[in-house]
């Protein structure tokens, strides 16, 4: 992959993503899979956790506040977050590393896949003393952010973040 620095694409990445996706609109999902299940041009892939998410949580966490949320009665529950597009899931990590119970949504096989690798390779890294009751949990889902099928899998069918960075 050419890219002109580390976050930055080459107008030969653009051009070949462009080209890529120079197809009716509905055929985007199977595209970006394609990508995913050839695997040999992931230019989006930084290899680790969007910086200004980090910076975010780890700096200017009065931004998204808490990663709990105080009920009426008094007790407490964790905020979900959801990542579409998640990549290799390094957002959805940080944001459980965090406290957050996060999820990752993929349209391909293959990228949940890796998602699920990148959390047993390296899942130990993400670690966070940002809160005292410790980390959340990291769920990886398959679906189209489109369409509803895999919003049923999330106990409260809602979300308090969601967490898009391109």
């Amino acid at each position: 992959m050419a890219t002109a620095e580390k976050g930055s694409l080459s107008s030969d990445d653009r051009s070949r993503l462009s080209t890529h996706f120079d197809v009716p609109e509905s055929s985007h999902p199977h595209r970006w899979a394609q990508l995913w299940d050839a695997g040999d041009f992931l230019p989006w892939d930084r290899g680790g956790p969007n910086p200004a998410l980090e910076d975010m949580l780890n700096q200017k966490k009065g931004l998204i506040g808490d990663c709990f949320v105080e009920r009426i009665d008094g007790s407490r529950r964790r905020k979900t977050a959801l990542v579409p597009g998640c990549g290799r899931g390094y957002d959805v990590l940080l944001l459980a590393s965090h406290g957050y119970e996060a999820y990752g949504l993929e349209i391909s096989d293959k990228a949940v896949e890796k998602c699920l690798e990148e959390k047993k390779t390296n899942g130990h890294t993400y670690t966070s003393n940002a809160h005292s009751d410790g980390a959340g949990t990291s769920t990886f889902l398959k679906g189209d952010f489109f369409a509803s099928e895999w919003n049923n899998v999330v106990s409260s069918g809602t979300f308090d973040l969601i967490y898009d960075y391109t």
